[in-house]
């Protein structure tokens, strides 16, 4: 995809520009790097009822936002630049519609917080608009910046849970949960450790960043599959397995039928599988999945809480579910169903916040922007795309406050595209699939 002309020398602002992107990098970089944990850790009352209401929106959203500023500010023709973007990226434009029209109803409608609608998707919004602007040296820093601070991430988890002490104290709307022993490490709530570590070790295995060499990423994958068990996400570590799985048995098969292969890789493979069977053997030996084991026996009623979710829809009138209950009543059902803690699937917990009628034009307008991040990714996208539907929707990641899309968004547009896989022609071909 071309990049935009409206950001060349005939800027009258360079300096805004300049912002622009130190300030994007970032948002980028916060939204990895400062968990919901961090911010209760200094104080911050950031997932509370009490508090300023500047404390309710991360620091990514606030940079992003500074981002966005910068670079209309930048602009000789700031309209001019707005119309090429939404030209060139009509998927997003479609959602910022529905994302705006969505926004509106919360507030004038069911008066709901906006903190969720805005910074859930913001920081991947900010990217998406100024990719094709950012320098191929930039793009770089941000492919290798993501690199160490999801290792990292992994490596953590797992220091975490062998010596059980954490980084930043495991909490909840203020409130330290007891007798949960999952890691929090950088990215916080185990959660979200879970399903951003599935997507980045699925990145990897399905040919992400071919510019990194197969010893690296042969390692990379086995502690992400250590750290997934570690974190505790069933779904997540299901779902990656088996898609590695699939993935290792699709390329065998072609090996067999006497497919090109790349030796560096299959001795890498030859080399270190055995030793990452030998570290999950002794791993397991020593405990550090038992924890993982026992939320498949008894998951505290987590399962259960998505099954009772769909007997909200028999406790309210067919208005209500079109159009959203009122956020009282919707509160106080909750605690009558048994799930005061929320609701665990995105969709359900949409329709319920804003009802089924706004729910499915935002919906449509969502795929629509997923459609922006898949047109300009490589061969295997679709795979991803499938996993992280299927994650959302054992969660409420996209009906309350998370950076789950921002940075599965961003291993997309660093990681994953198409770009990188034409550079590399032994990696490229094929559809995406």
């Amino acid at each position: 995809m071309p990049a935009l002309p409206v950001s060349a020398d005939r800027s009258p602002r360079p300096w805004a520009l300049t912002l622009a992107t130190i300030t994007l990098v970032a948002a980028m970089l916060a939204c990895f790097a400062i968990s919901t944990m961090a911010l209760s850790a200094v104080g911050l009352k950031y997932d509370v009822a009490e508090g300023p209401a500047w404390e309710k929106l991360h620091p990514a959203t606030y940079l992003a936002t500074l981002a966005i500023a910068f670079r209309f500010l930048g602009q000789r023709h700031p309209l001019r630049y707005a119309r090429s973007l939404l030209q060139q990226l009509p998927g997003a434009a479609f959602f910022l519609a529905m994302w705006v029209s969505l926004a509106a109803y919360s507030v004038l409608v069911q008066q709901t917080p906006l903190s969720a609608i805005i910074e859930t998707y913001l920081v991947a919004l900010a990217a998406l608009f100024a990719y094709d602007d950012l320098s191929p040296a930039m793009r770089d820093f941000m492919r290798k910046a993501l690199h160490v601070i999801l290792v990292v991430n992994a490596a953590v988890g797992v220091l975490e849970l062998v010596t059980q002490t954490r980084l930043f104290p495991y909490a909840i709307a203020g409130l330290p949960v007891p007798g949960d022993d999952r890691p929090t490490a950088i990215l916080g709530h185990p959660l979200m450790n879970a399903s951003t570590t599935g997507a980045y070790l699925l990145c990897l295995c399905l040919g992400g960043d071919p510019q990194l060499g197969p010893r690296r990423r042969v390692a990379i994958i086995g502690l992400c599959l250590l750290a997934l068990a570690v974190f505790g996400g069933r779904t997540a570590l299901v779902l990656s397995s088996l898609i590695v799985g699939g993935v290792l048995a699709f390329k065998f098969a072609f090996f067999l039928l006497g497919a090109r292969v790349d030796l560096g890789r299959v001795l890498a493979g030859l080399i270190l599988t055995p030793l990452l069977l030998l570290a999950v053997a002794g791993a397991a030996s020593a405990g550090m999945f038992d924890n993982t084991i026992a939320r498949f026996v008894d998951d505290s009623g987590s399962a259960q809480s998505r099954v009772v979710a769909l007997q909200l829809f028999n406790m309210f009138d067919t208005s209500d579910v079109l159009f959203g209950p009122r956020l009282d009543l919707l509160i106080s059902n909750l605690g009558m169903a048994g799930i005061p803690i929320g609701i665990e699937n995105t969709w359900i917990a949409l329709i319920f916040l804003y009802g089924a009628w706004m729910t499915l034009f935002f919906v449509i307008g969502l795929i629509a922007l997923l459609f922006e991040y898949w047109r300009r990714a490589r061969p295997g996208v679709s795979v991803l795309l499938i996993y992280f539907l299927i994650i959302v929707s054992s969660m409420n990641g996209l009906s309350t406050k998370s950076m789950i899309f921002n940075q599965f968004s961003l291993l997309l547009l660093f990681m994953f595209n198409k770009e990188s896989a034409a550079r590399m022609a032994p990696e490229a071909g094929g559809d995406r699939d």
